[in-house]
């Protein structure tokens, strides 16, 4: 039985450091893979595969909404039908994406969903592409090769097995040598994360804290770094990541109370717009000089804008951001603002009018208090 375990995610109904079972795994990304295409979001998502022995056998990074894949047993398939492979490496790889569909029923299989024309079309796109426009993958031609390429089909490879049957020439011994390194470090870094989730998170910390330094330390940075948010260790995690990091995961979170704790030990004008925004006090946002500006706060500036009825002011601020879903906010904020004072002009109209038709204004006055609620829920 293979176990998923996401380790990095920019949505909050992906668990984090938790280990699910490879069914529940691809039914949670196929729900939010069609919901995200519906919404026009993208959200990345880091992943690493397990066996029973909590071996690592596959990593990566799904990003939802990208129309790439339907579900995880989608994306990996596609991921590993991208490498030129020999041809013992290849029965090895089928041999693994047998095992993947075994996990699953036959209603996750990339090959029982009908998708609509548009979105088959859309979905044969090269990854990092988005036919909604605007969108472009972060990663670089080569991280993406070393998430996708080597890491993750070499560490597939090796635990189980396939190395044993490869030649032994002296290019093939260098190589195998540096992947049985890597091998050991993701293994030890498993070791790690099993530890947390067990509840040893302070075992967890402690030997992570002694990794500083070593070779596979900068990979480890963010997993330590989120243990100690997690213990709530905030100027240690600022000895990790640093400030802006920090500030910015906890931002992340949406959690009001960590963002305040921290704001004390690490006052800034930034921190302040974090909580601000996450408390709704749109003036007390727009107030805040010299934030340090991120794209995710420049659409929390435009929403304070619109919040405050200034809607050209918020236009102008997300006027760059394309794609995104504060300019549908702006777009129906504006249409409803336009329908209440229509309403409001009709009732002044029926209140001079003699007779009175006061059933008519009550109806009149009533729909304008439910485009008022409305307005006030955007």
């Amino acid at each position: 039985m293979f176990c998923v375990m996401f380790l990095k995610s920019e949505t909050k109904e992906v668990p984090t450091f938790q280990k699910i079972s490879f069914q529940e795994a691809c039914d949670k990304t196929h729900e939010l893979e069609h919901q995200y295409r519906q919404q026009g979001k993208i959200a990345s998502i880091d992943f690493h595969v397990l066996n029973e022995e909590n071996q690592e056998l596959y990593a990566g990074m799904y990003q939802l909404g990208s129309h790439f894949a339907i579900n995880l047993l989608d994306h990996i398939k596609k991921q590993l039908s991208q490498m030129k492979l020999s041809p013992k490496q290849e029965a090895i790889k089928q041999s693994f994406i047998k095992k993947l569909y075994h996990e699953v029923p036959y209603r996750l299989h990339p090959e029982a969903i009908e998708l609509p024309e548009k979105e088959e079309a859309e979905s044969n796109l090269t990854f990092g592409t988005s036919s909604k426009g605007g969108y472009t993958s972060r990663l670089s031609h080569l991280h993406r090769k070393m998430i996708y390429g080597g890491s993750a089909l070499s560490v597939l490879l090796l635990s189980i097995g396939c190395w044993t049957t490869v030649s032994a020439s002296q290019q093939q011994n260098e190589k195998i040598t540096q992947l049985e390194h890597q091998v050991k470090e993701n293994k030890d870094l498993t070791s790690l994360y099993e530890k947390a989730l067990l509840g040893d998170t302070e075992k967890a910390l402690q030997q992570f804290s002694q990794e500083k330094g070593k070779k596979g330390y900068p990979t480890q940075k963010e997993v330590y770094m989120s243990l100690l948010l997690e213990e709530k260790k905030y100027k240690e995690a600022v000895k990790v990541g640093g400030e802006q990091k920090v500030e910015d995961r906890l931002l992340e979170k949406g959690d009001v109370k960590s963002l305040k704790t921290f704001q004390e030990i690490f006052p800034s004008s930034t921190g302040m717009f974090d909580v601000a925004y996450l408390e709704q006090r749109w003036k007390d946002v727009l107030s805040q000089k010299d934030v340090r500006m991120t794209e995710k706060r420049q659409r929390m500036k435009g929403y304070a804008l619109l919040r405050t009825g200034k809607i050209e002011e918020a236009k102008k601020q997300v006027n760059h951001l394309q794609g995104e879903r504060i300019h549908q906010k702006i777009e129906q904020y504006e249409q409803v603002q336009q329908e209440i004072q229509d309403l409001q002009k009709q009732i002044e109209e029926e209140q001079q009018k003699d007779p009175k038709d006061e059933t008519k204004i009550q109806s009149l006055t009533e729909e304008k208090q439910k485009k008022e609620r409305t307005l006030s829920s955007i």
